[in-house]
């Protein structure tokens, strides 16, 4: 359990947050913990309650889309999200999220307010830099990778790269966006050009948030939906009922928009010079 001077600080921070989204007219919005669906995505791990069953949410992404639906505009929420199996020196199970949407915003518009609200809360005033996903492999041994890993898939040798030997470097003294994702990895963007207008910041190697020009047509939202569903299949993962009201959001029209969410818990280590995520909540995943 961290000391009481730390729990003060951070709420500070915490209040500087809520106050950057009010001064540039962002409505603060409060979404459910729980819900009768889930998201899709292969990548996560959801918790889910018995008799009946709902989903403790990873993100309030689809509700808040479903508000976008209904003419709610630039909105934001700080809330807590919770995914299954993560925990580390930056992972906790249970986590703060600054989500926000922004209408008419293009990716780098985004990607320039996320930056902002960065440099406002850690005092760093760091400079931005995009790099593409196809730069950052560029000095990557995969030869060598794939005569170590014989029995790892393409995908897997390259999340590999990415988590043991690239993101470390990133972000060394700027923000450094990682931009123009392969379409295979839009996850929730748009893609534009053979690329997915989705971004990722870090800084000093610590991952902050991920962000999407966001895609709003349903009939290939539902397509991603099926070809997730099948990947959760062949890897022997839990299969989540999908979210129609979400879906029926997207038929009925979202404005063209960008949203994104930031991991709080790792912008206030950044801010307060902590290493580790435990030291900057009251009570961790040891402690919970």
């Amino acid at each position: 359990m961290i000391n009481v001077n730390t729990w003060k600080q951070r709420q500070h921070l915490h209040c500087k947050v809520r106050d950057f989204f009010l001064k540039r007219g962002l409505l603060e919005v409060d979404v459910p913990i729980l819900s009768a669906a889930s998201g899709t995505d292969p990548q996560l791990d959801y918790f889910e309650t018995l008799s009946p069953t709902r989903y403790l949410a990873t993100s309030p992404e689809f509700f808040m889309k479903r508000l976008l639906a209904n003419g709610y505009g630039d909105i934001f929420c700080l809330t807590h999200a919770l995914r299954k199996g993560e925990s580390g020196e930056r992972h906790n199970c249970e986590f703060n999220i600054a989500e926000w949407y922004r209408t008419g915003f293009s990716a780098e518009d985004l990607q320039q307010e996320v930056l902002d609200l960065a440099n406002e809360i850690t005092g760093l005033n760091l400079s931005l830099k995009r790099t593409s996903w196809e730069q950052l492999f560029e000095k990557v041994d995969f030869e060598r990778l794939k005569a170590e890993h014989n029995n790892w898939t393409p995908k897997e040798i390259e999340d590999y790269a990415m988590s043991g030997i690239i993101e470390p470097s990133l972000g060394e003294n700027c923000a450094e966006f990682i931009v123009d994702y392969p379409p295979q990895r839009a996850v929730l963007a748009k893609i534009r050009k053979d690329v997915a207008c989705r971004f990722e910041l870090y800084i000093n190697g610590i991952e902050l948030c991920n962000g999407y020009e966001e895609l709003i047509d349903a009939e290939e939202q539902k397509k991603r939906f099926s070809e997730d569903l099948e990947k959760r299949k062949k890897t022997g993962k839990p299969i989540p009922k999908t979210d129609d009201n979400f879906l029926a959001a997207l038929e009925k029209g979202i404005p063209e928009c960008s949203g994104v969410a930031l991991g709080l818990d790792r912008l206030y280590m950044l801010a307060l010079g902590k290493k580790d995520i435990s030291e900057v909540l009251l009570f961790g995943d040891d402690e919970a």
